[in-house]
């Protein structure tokens, strides 16, 4: 007779998912782990089998909180410029500050683990699509409201935000609010 679960799967995970982001994935022991979800080493590997397979739901885990916290107001815009600079001004001075001092997950994991596991890149490649995806349909939004002109590359552009928001990750935790603000600026300046 199997033991019955004493802990919620999906608020052992989400701790799971804030362990990863402050320490990275390498980082991270199953000690660390076994504290900060408040279960064993058993209960982790029965429930989500390995470090490594705790650490991909961590990371979709991540995703729906990206697109129910930062990107809440960003995907419901209408397809202005404003909406992603606003995101972008967000994202950067919440790192700066120390609101979000760990950045993006995705994007620390990207810079620590890159494609060396095959599993983890799934996730990473997913999450930069989706983004990608975000800016070529607001692009495509607004060439459709004469804000951007027909032949507008709105595939190209998007490559260039994403690589952007990336920087951003770094520049932001490494300079002040000013010298932010300066990196945004001249991001959006293509557009001007």
């Amino acid at each position: 007779m199997s033991r019955k679960k004493e802990y919620h799967e999906d608020e052992v995970l989400d701790k799971a998912m804030h362990t990863f982001w402050a320490n990275g994935y390498e980082n991270t022991s199953l000690r660390m782990l076994e504290k900060e979800m408040g279960i064993n080493q058993f209960s982790i590997y029965s429930s989500f089998n390995s470090k490594n397979e705790l650490f991909v739901k961590a990371l979709r885990k991540y995703r729906m909180f990206v697109k129910s916290f930062f990107l809440k107001d960003f995907l419901n815009s209408n397809g202005r410029i404003d909406d992603i600079r606003t995101f972008f001004t967000v994202y950067g001075h919440g790192i700066q500050s120390g609101e979000n001092p760990h950045g993006c997950l995705m994007m620390n994991t990207g810079m620590e683990v890159g494609s060396r596991n095959p599993a983890i890149t799934v996730e990473l490649t997913s999450h930069f699509d989706f983004l990608k995806d975000l800016y070529f349909t607001c692009f495509e939004k607004m060439k459709l409201n004469n804000e951007l002109p027909e032949d507008f590359d709105s595939r190209k552009y998007s490559v260039y935000l994403l690589g952007s928001l990336q920087g951003l990750s770094l520049f932001a935790k490494l300079n002040s609010k000013k010298e932010v603000d300066y990196y945004i600026d001249t991001i959006f300046s293509v557009f001007d």
